[in-house]
């Protein structure tokens, strides 16, 4: 298993290329400080699915943001795993083969991790421990690689997590782990979509 930082990455083609179906699994503790607090803590994963125009990374419709609210693209290539809300862990499957296949000029897929309700809630990455992220064979179960979202993000409500990205015909994943103080709707809007309300 490949251990990543921040800004590092590793070409999943080359030295995973028998695997087309990949789990990404969120998983985190609450800090025991923060375990007094009425409201419930809840950790979610989404992911975008994105097409570089005029290099700007762009969701062309809505059905390409796959959440808790939204489990699937329309193609299946991207799916998110319910996790009813019980907390510690949440989880997403992508299937390159399909994504390349499937759709048109998709090129990366943006995988963010956002605390449900952190703005209204005062609740962000200070009053979580040990969050990490996990890639994992699908078929298998076999981790893969994976990394630590560090406490430079402790007053944000949403990560950036890493981005699955075509490039040169091979597909990577890149560690971002670049924190924001941002709800679903920020992304929805920077990523080219509309939104009826915030967060």
């Amino acid at each position: 298993m490949i251990n990543l930082k921040k800004g590092e990455g590793v070409n999943l083609t080359k030295n995973f290329g028998h695997i087309s179906k990949y789990k990404i699994e969120l998983d985190w503790d609450v800090n025991p400080a923060a375990r007094n607090r009425s409201e419930q803590f809840e950790l979610n994963v989404g992911g975008f699915l994105l097409n570089h125009i005029d290099g700007k990374p762009i969701a062309t419709r809505d059905e390409n943001f796959v959440f808790y609210g939204n489990r699937s693209d329309p193609t299946g290539s991207v799916t998110h795993n319910p996790d009813n809300w019980k907390g510690g862990t949440d989880i997403m499957f992508l299937d390159l083969d399909k994504l390349f296949t499937a759709n048109n000029g998709i090129d990366e897929v943006s995988t963010i991790a956002e605390i449900y309700e952190g703005i209204d809630r005062r609740q962000d990455f200070g009053h979580v421990n040990h969050a990490r992220v996990t890639i994992s064979d699908a078929s298998t179960g076999q981790a893969v690689a994976n990394f630590m979202l560090t406490e430079d993000d402790g007053n944000c409500t949403a990560v950036q997590m890493g981005s699955f990205v075509r490039k040169d015909n091979d597909w990577h994943f890149e560690a971002v782990g670049k924190g924001y103080t941002k709800g679903w709707a920020s992304f929805v809007r920077a990523y080219g979509l509309e939104v009826s309300q915030d967060e």
